[in-house]
């Protein structure tokens, strides 16, 4: 189960962050500076997301420089941003617990999508994969971790969040891969053509 090992996924969230401080630093650097400025802020995490889960993966090095070298992924991070952040935003101010149910739902999704999918393929694939576990026990448990993290973050007024970007987005990673190693996923339908 997601929530059987959270302090291991903690420890191995660390252990990559300190194999990995200088381009996680360097590349959360740049994502700050892009979501001062707005409008590179999505694409930028979005990339320093896909590069942490192809170094998680392959054991390779993080390279800062691939925050902003992914081109095709500007109009996935907005539509992903636009399409999961205006819901979520929506369901916090009705009472604080639609928002918290949708980004349950949706946990998976930046995830989905840094791993190839399109936008509504990884929103819809996050929310079947949240249906089939079953046990929103892990997914709460997951979550809080991150909005610790992010709570850190907030009260420093900012300034931790060079550390706690890199930190949620590995997190992410490990809370990912230990799902979908256990769950199979939706692929989508593709016609072949004779």
């Amino acid at each position: 189960m997601m929530d059987s090992h959270i302090d291991q996924r903690i420890k191995r969230t660390w252990d990559f962050f300190v194999a990995n401080a200088g381009g996680l630093l360097l590349g959360s650097l740049v994502a700050i500076v892009g979501w001062m400025v707005i409008i590179p802020g999505p694409w930028f995490t979005l990339n320093l997301l896909q590069e942490v889960l192809e170094c998680a993966r392959t054991g390779r090095p993080v390279r800062w420089q691939a925050t902003f070298d992914r081109q095709g992924n500007f109009l996935k991070s907005w539509g992903l941003t636009l399409a999961m952040g205006i819901p979520i935003a929506i369901g916090f101010l009705l009472f604080i617990i639609p928002g918290v149910l949708l980004s349950l739902y949706w946990f998976h999704a930046p995830m989905l999508a840094a791993d190839g999918r399109k936008t509504l393929d990884a929103i819809s694939e996050s929310g079947r994969i949240f249906q089939r576990r079953k046990d929103w026990a892990a997914y709460f448990l997951n979550w809080l971790v991150l909005l610790v993290l992010s709570s850190v973050a907030s009260v420093t007024s900012g300034i931790a969040f060079i550390v706690t970007l890199p930190l949620t987005l590995a997190y992410l990673v490990y809370c990912y891969t230990d799902e979908t190693s256990q769950v199979p996923l939706t692929l989508p339908r593709r016609e072949v053509v004779v």
